[in-house]
């Protein structure tokens, strides 16, 4: 993967959620928060009228400079884990349960099941935050997707965004490796036969921490290679995103599918 777009990509990222906290509310109407906030001072302040991501705590206060620090500090992170050298024979597979808690996990299999009609179902999101509020690390994963597919709506949800990086990252919890990666190919809904899918060192770092879609798609590349050992670890990737849920299963049925959802 060259370093540089990735870095480019994850920059646009974070520079696009702050830029949408800071100015969204206001044009659309919607602002509650203090006078500074409303695009005529730096700070940013929650305006929340529904929190459903209390768990991560309260919702600070934050300096613009502050909040674009912290997000340098995480998007660094994430550039040198994609530094690393991932070597995939170390792979080891592990059900959801064996990564963390997986509380209501039937909540999670319901919404990827109905992927991505679930993203508008208010029962199967409500259920899915509820699973994630008890501490459903997998659930957690499909909130921070949720979040970070569309532009935040306030300086609240940019910042929960931000927290829910944080999260995964101090987890070790590769998923947000491997939506930079799907982003990086340009691979974002299911895309049909692939013969030969795109891997990026984020998508190998991603597989290699519990994200089951990076998992399919690097396993996919890795059985065709010509290298017994690594064809070996491609067919372990793929039956362990297959075999992690239910929904995993069906979504992965065909091999010549190449999925990206987290």
């Amino acid at each position: 993967m060259n370093s540089k777009s990735a870095l480019a990509l994850l920059l646009l990222m974070a520079g696009g959620l702050i830029y949408a906290a800071t100015h969204n509310e206001h044009h659309a109407g919607r602002w509650s928060g203090p006078r500074e906030a409303r695009g005529e001072g730096p700070r940013l302040t929650q305006a929340p009228r529904r929190d459903d991501l209390g768990w991560l705590g309260p919702v600070q206060v934050l300096d613009k400079d502050e909040l674009t620090r912290r997000m340098d500090r995480l998007l660094t992170s994430v550039m040198t884990d994609v530094a690393t050298v991932q070597d995939p024979e170390r792979f080891v597979c592990k059900l959801p349960a064996e990564v963390g808690p997986v509380p209501r996990l039937d909540a999670v299999d319901a919404w990827l099941d109905r992927f991505p009609d679930s993203r508008k179902d208010h029962k199967l999101t409500r259920d899915l935050y509820r699973a994630a509020a008890e501490g459903n690390w997998l659930a957690r994963v499909q909130v921070y997707t949720l979040l970070a597919e569309r532009p935040a709506r306030d300086n609240s949800t940019a910042y929960r965004t931000i927290q829910l990086m944080e999260w995964l990252q101090q987890h070790g919890i590769g998923a947000l490796h491997g939506i930079v990666g799907a982003a990086l190919t340009g691979r974002q809904h299911f895309d049909g036969a692939a013969p030969a899918p795109i891997i990026t060192a984020a998508d190998m770092f991603a597989a290699l921490h519990h994200s089951y879609p990076a998992q399919h798609k690097v396993g996919l590349a890795l059985s065709r290679s010509d290298d017994p050992a690594l064809a070996a670890v491609g067919r372990k990737m793929i039956d362990c995103a297959a075999g992690a849920l239910p929904a995993y299963a069906r979504m992965y049925g065909s091999p010549d599918l190449v999925a990206t959802v987290p």
